[in-house]
């Protein structure tokens, strides 16, 4: 009998220690899932948004305390402290957005730059109504309005405190680019260097065709003083 509870308690003990295992090994396959790295490295649907979060003013702040993919997007995303009802229904939007990033890129809808340029707009309004449906709740867990602070601008303070209760405004109609800045992305190759860490090829071109035009344009200025200082020295 005593053989029996013993081999109950081992049992127990060894049931007990691997479902903490599986839940941790879990619990870091879901963190390292919604990494910004995951998402701009793995999903290849999501080349021409990820590189315009590396645009965005979420990526770069003054104070390098920077906001990645899930912060924005998930659901419960920047709430620090979540219950397990909402640890669920962040698991459930996690893998319903997932699938539809997945489906796009499998389908075809997604897997091309153009084609993600081309969806850019609808994406972007989706995101808008999701944020919209929760009060902007994700840029709230980390912007307090009521305890925020600008001492070289006090005015920004007193103009968000107006915010606070008010969960309707929307934060994107003025914070366009805090999340994704769009501008100069003309090509693949834009959005390959960006997301490399390198200069858009479409600015060293625009560079190396302006220096050409202004070279030209100071050669032809040249030639014309020297044409009438020839027509001057001549008389």
């Amino acid at each position: 009998m005593k053989n029996c509870k013993r081999g109950a308690i081992l049992i127990g003990l060894v049931g007990a220690v691997i479902g903490l295992v599986a839940f941790g090994v879990f619990n870091s396959v879901i963190h390292w899932a919604g990494s910004t790295e995951f998402c701009g490295s793995f999903c290849h649907s999501m080349d021409y948004v990820y590189a315009a979060y590396h645009q965005g003013q979420h990526a770069k702040t003054p104070s390098g305390v920077t906001a990645g993919c899930s912060d924005c997007h998930l659901k419960y995303g920047s709430t620090h402290e979540i219950n397990g009802f909402q640890y669920i229904g962040m698991l459930i939007h996690k893998g319903t957005s997932g699938s539809k990033s997945f489906f796009g890129q499998v389908a075809g809808h997604m897997n091309t730059y153009d084609k993600q340029k081309a969806m850019a707009p609808e994406l972007s309004k989706d995101v808008q109504e999701y944020m919209k449906s929760t009060g902007f709740s994700n840029c709230r867990g980390c912007h307090n309005l009521a305890k925020m602070k600008n001492d070289k601008n006090p005015d920004v303070a007193a103009f968000h405190a107006e915010f606070v209760k008010d969960t309707s405004v929307n934060c994107i109609e003025c914070h366009k680019t805090a999340g994704h800045d769009y501008t100069g992305l003309n090509t693949q190759a834009d959005a390959d260097a960006v997301n490399a860490g390198k200069p858009r090829p479409s600015v060293a071109a625009e560079a190396a065709a302006a220096a050409a035009a202004s070279a030209a344009a100071s050669s032809e200025a040249a030639a014309s003083d020297a044409a009438a200082s020839s027509a001057v020295a001549a008389q």
